[in-house]
């Protein structure tokens, strides 16, 4: 029998989900000697399933209600970092810690240290330290590198291969016992701060799968493990550049890494910059974000962060990340509440110095909103898969702008008396983050692209509020219900 490949380009059918209007095609085949009844039936058919039948669908292009998009402006041209390169050199010393050494030994496989305190007092550049088997408790303030790595020679921390090392976070209420510490911060005086440690890898090689103190599964070699309701960061740096952070699981934290800004109007800068972190997770946390980088040039890789429980100790508002910097880049990572119902976003871009950065290939879920300007220009979004929670509460996307306010996030100007000061460079342009605070400096959230992304389960895919600034561009991006 001779075969008809038949065609149908449905117009006008259309189909009206969320307002839009999206152009179907169907295609299928049917037998020559079919009866025309019989054909029109399949026809009638196979247009409400026309989605199993095309061989190849063509994505639609998609202009959202109720906006139309004229940008006054190409967004910027972001300028990117390189993925990072591991240094391979091999080291210059080799130092052990074990539980069962003693911080009188001289370090080695034989005769270890015992204490993490020991380590970083001693490691120079290009020096390596495995830490063996077991658990180490933290102290207050944290451990302090006291020495600087270099681009080629960095100070790596590493578990011993095959071992699994747990460092305990020993209180629940204090805000200050983290793991690690490293602070330079003009406002505060000279004995909070710490030695400008640099070019620091801390990297964890994965063992065979354990079961945690608190019935967490872990599979990677370092583990951060605080308690319920932590209120102290993991990591906890200002000003320290270069580091990277790989293989570890944060476990039961505040934040799993918290970096800062602390330019305090200042000439000098004062911003956590150039670090790289990959490979990790983040499950349970407390505080506002499983990260938060406020700083420049990072790269977050490939990270996986779950909010977990449904306790969150803040008033403040919770996001999976944090940004408050500029030219980062976030790809690669799954973040997700995994069942919490505390009202925690995706991706938070706050205040007016989140520029120039670009979040892609993400897969965000279970959110009750996807991503959130709230300030922040000349961002690309490109190739995430954002996915909302049973009930979400806002759109897939949402982008923020402000007039004629001064709370937050408007917030960010000297003499607010708010904890965005300490972010500001001053008003001068040599300093680098001059342009991206002062120009302009208006608290609109201005020409970010929003572009390739597939959206699923909001009400709105995107929404630009209180404020229509039609210099955003959200474009040919995929829609599902």
């Amino acid at each position: 029998m001779e075969a008809l490949f038949v065609v149908f380009s449905m117009l006008p059918f259309m189909l009206n989900w969320s307002r839009i209007k999206v152009s179907t095609f169907l295609c299928f085949q049917v037998d020559a000697n079919m009866k025309d009844r019989q054909k029109t039936l399949l026809f009638f058919l196979l247009m409400g399933m026309s989605n199993l039948f095309c061989a190849a669908p063509i994505p639609p292009t998609i202009t959202p209600f109720p906006y139309t998009v004229t940008p006054s402006q190409t967004p910027p041209t972001i300028t990117i970092t390189s993925t990072p390169v591991t240094p391979t050199q091999a080291p210059k010393h080799e130092y052990f810690v074990s539980p069962s050494g003693n911080d009188s030994n001289p370090g080695t496989f034989a005769d270890p240290w015992k204490t993490i305190q020991k380590a970083v007092e001693n490691l120079e550049a290009g020096d390596w330290v495995y830490i063996r088997e077991g658990t180490y408790e933290g102290i207050q303030g944290g451990w302090v590198f006291q020495n600087s790595g270099t681009a080629s020679q960095p100070i790596v921390l590493k578990n011993y291969p095959g071992e699994q090392v747990i460092f305990r976070i020993t209180s629940a209420t204090a805000i200050d016992h983290y793991i690690f510490r490293c602070a330079i911060n003009p406002h505060n005086p000279v004995s909070w701060q710490t030695p400008k440690a640099d070019h620091i890898q801390i990297s964890g090689s994965d063992v065979i799968p354990r079961i945690l103190s608190n019935g967490v599964e872990s599979k990677m070699g370092i583990v951060f493990q605080g308690s319920e309701g932590e209120q102290s960061s993991a990591i906890h740096v200002s000003d320290c550049d270069n580091w990277e952070v790989s293989g570890v699981d944060f476990i039961e934290t505040a934040y799993g890494i918290f970096t800062e800004k602390n330019n305090w109007h200042l000439l000098e800068e004062h911003s956590t910059d150039h670090w790289y972190v990959h490979d990790n997770r983040v499950y349970n946390y407390y505080r506002e974000s499983g990260m938060q980088f406020n700083g420049n040039f990072n790269l977050i890789e490939n990270n996986e962060i779950y909010k977990v429980s449904d306790r969150l100790d803040t008033p403040h508002g919770c996001q999976l990340i944090n940004l408050l910097g500029n030219n980062n880049i976030v790809r690669g990572n799954t973040l997700s509440r995994l069942g919490s119902t505390a009202e925690c976003l995706g991706i938070l871009f706050e205040w007016d110095l989140s520029d120039a950065n670009l979040v892609e290939q993400n897969i965000i879920n279970d959110v009750p909103v996807g991503i959130v300007f709230q300030g922040g220009d000349g961002n690309i979004i490109r190739g995430n898969t954002i996915t909302a929670s049973l009930n979400p509460t806002g759109p897939g996307v949402k982008v923020a702008s402000y007039d004629n306010i001064n709370s937050w996030p408007c917030n960010d100007y000297p003499g607010s008396g708010s904890s965005a000061e300490a972010l500001l460079p001053p008003n001068d342009p040599s300093h680098p983050d001059y342009r991206y605070y002062y120009e302009p400096r208006n608290c609109h959230s201005m020409n970010n692209l929003i572009t390739g992304n597939t959206i699923i389960g909001f009400d709105n895919p995107w929404v630009m509020t209180p404020v229509v600034e039609n210099s955003n561009i959200f474009s040919d991006n995929i829609l599902m219900p």
